[in-house]
């Protein structure tokens, strides 16, 4: 099946592309000329609740928020309309969503054997609904904190430091360009989406064809349905595997969102750790190891701890903020799948990010997985 895969990608790039590295140019602005990507997220803290408000303070004229952004101004909302069923509104926001439809990702928060999908997301009035479901391991809707992150970086000058997203939905299609409107790439390219099997994808971002080792992916389902979505491996540069499998684990089509980055978790200006680990799958073997990050200045002193089966650590120096966001998705062809456990000041200058990665039974297993934080 991947053979013919691949040969239906070399009829669209041509037989020399497949397998050998392109080369992307995109020239990295000035911080005086940088324009940052309209980008928010949150962290939905109170599950149960039928609607609730992110607190905010003030301070220079500025508003801030708990563990979330938004630069629409007005206050961020979650309301609960039933079991694990959620609409985030970030006020104004939508009125800044004018030259794309942006993308959006959202995971599970804590220690629980949860995981969440994306619904959908679009603009109402001068706000941005984002709508969330939450599962726990029997694919029955659960109730369960969250984080979620919308990014639109279509007028952004940062986003040339490296990013590529995309909707993908036409979950049968054979191969297919996702809508114009919710993708972007930093090179200018154009994405495609092959199937060659249930739950089975190639995706090409184009922006990511000139790096050769793993970089950073967030990749979330986009359905009502209990439905996780990963990054399985890498079938030519530029080129991901993504497998969508359901509650039981087996594999099944799903629309998806996805976005491929390099530097900057979220296309804004402010400070961001990514890593990627390696673990054996499903338990044992040697200690975790870190394979790439995304700043060799102080990568260094980057560290992980497995602290029991499938629960892990991650140690970024010199990124300490007290609210922030924090993300983890899982890699590899196993069943499993990750989320953001928790993160935490430690000491005047560092972070500690906690993972929590579960199989489809939500039992815990060891397994390669990608962490980052920003503020």
């Amino acid at each position: 099946m991947i053979s013919g895969l691949l040969r239906r990608i070399a009829t669209v790039l041509g037989a020399a592309a497949v397998g050998a590295a392109a080369t992307v140019t995109a020239a990295v602005p000035a911080a005086a000329d940088v324009t940052p990507a309209v980008t928010s997220y949150v962290w939905a803290s109170n599950p149960t609740a039928a609607s609730y408000t992110v607190p905010t303070w003030t301070s220079g004229g500025h508003t801030y928020y708990s563990y979330a952004k938004n630069p629409g101004g007005g206050p961020i909302t979650v309301t609960r309309s039933g079991a694990g069923a959620y609409q985030v509104r970030f006020g104004g926001l939508g009125s800044l969503v004018t030259s794309g439809g942006g993308v959006v990702h959202a995971q599970a928060y804590g220690a629980a054997a949860r995981f969440c999908t994306v619904g959908s997301w679009y603009p109402s009035g001068t706000d941005l609904l984002v709508n969330v479901y939450c599962f726990g391991s029997s694919g029955a809707r659960q109730d369960a904190y969250f984080v979620a992150n919308f990014v639109e970086a279509s007028g952004s000058t940062l986003a040339a430091d490296g990013v590529s997203y995309l909707w993908s939905n036409n979950p049968t299609s054979p191969m297919y360009t996702p809508s114009a409107w919710y993708r972007y790439d930093a090179g200018g390219g154009t994405p495609w989406v092959a199937r060659d099997a249930p739950g089975s994808y190639a995706v090409e971002l184009p922006a990511s064809a000139a790096q050769t080792q793993t970089t950073f992916y967030q990749i979330t389902a986009y359905t009502s349905a209990a439905v996780k979505c990963k990054v399985d491996s890498y079938l030519a540069d530029g080129i991901a595997r993504v497998r969508c499998r359901d509650a039981s684990g087996a594999f099944v089509d799903s629309r998806f969102t996805i976005t491929w980055t390099i530097h900057n978790l979220l296309q804004q200006i402010a400070p961001t750790a990514l890593a990627t680990v390696d673990d054996t799958y499903p338990s044992g073997g040697p200690a975790p190891a870190i394979t790439w990050t995304n700043d060799s200045s102080v990568s260094g002193d980057y560290a992980v701890t497995r602290t029991g089966t499938g629960r892990y650590e991650m140690f970024f120096p010199q990124i300490i903020d007290y609210s922030g966001h924090a993300v983890a998705h899982a890699l590899g062809y196993q069943d499993a799948h990750c989320h953001v456990q928790y993160w935490h000041p430690v000491g005047t200058t560092d972070m500690k990010v906690g993972v929590t990665c579960l199989n489809s039974a939500g039992s815990p297993v060891n397994t390669p997985f990608m962490v980052g934080f920003t503020w």
